[in-house]
């Protein structure tokens, strides 16, 4: 098997054929990775697609030091954020979350990946662990708020408190959230994506 730094260098120097060889290669896997992040397949096939057009027209900054399938990793994870931000598909990386850690053992392997919180799903299961910890009223209001998306007063309804109530939680939740995940960068910009 050649090692992907000398499969980076012939890249970088313009071996189209090098290149067709490693887009076949690593089309499929790189697929079903954005597929987490994007229910329609086609819109996944097409940030995949620009990933790997994106890596060719800027072949000569190519680090061969570095993982070049981790920057493929790394643009598709970036591209898909930016999807579901655009889409407003708030839900998504809450489900995914759930599924954190085979998934993200599956592709660290996959991908010959270091552990950095901000290259792995790492935010997602701390997301999801911080909402829990909430306080139960709190992650109450927070969920039925963010994640299943219910108005102010239909929260204050169902859980016979006033919209104020509401509002107050919501607003604790956002400060307890934000401190408490301060450390990951993307885990922050991934909360700015909730209404």
């Amino acid at each position: 098997m050649v090692p992907e730094s000398v499969i980076a260098q012939k890249i970088k120097c313009g071996n189209l054929e090098v290149f067709q060889d490693f887009y076949k290669t690593n089309y499929k896997r790189l697929h079903n990775y954005a597929t987490l992040f994007l229910s329609q397949s086609d819109e996944a096939e097409d940030v995949v697609q620009d990933a790997f057009i994106n890596l060719w027209n800027k072949r000569a900054s190519i680090n061969v030091e570095q993982s070049i399938g981790g920057l493929l990793y790394r643009a598709i994870r970036n591209q898909c954020l930016n999807a579901i931000k655009h889409s407003k598909v708030k839900d998504k990386f809450i489900e995914f979350a759930k599924n954190y850690d085979s998934i993200d053992t599956v592709y660290r392997e996959d991908f010959n990946l270091e552990t950095s919180d901000s290259d792995t799903f790492y935010v997602y299961s701390q997301i999801s662990k911080a909402i829990d910890e909430l306080p139960q009223k709190r992650k109450e209001v927070y969920k039925l708020s963010k994640i299943e998306g219910q108005t102010h007063n239909e929260i204050a309804q169902q859980l016979d408190i006033t919209t104020k109530g509401v509002e107050r939680h919501i607003t604790m939740a956002n400060k307890a959230l934000r401190a408490k995940l301060k450390h990951l960068k993307t885990a922050i910009f991934i909360l700015t994506l909730l209404p």
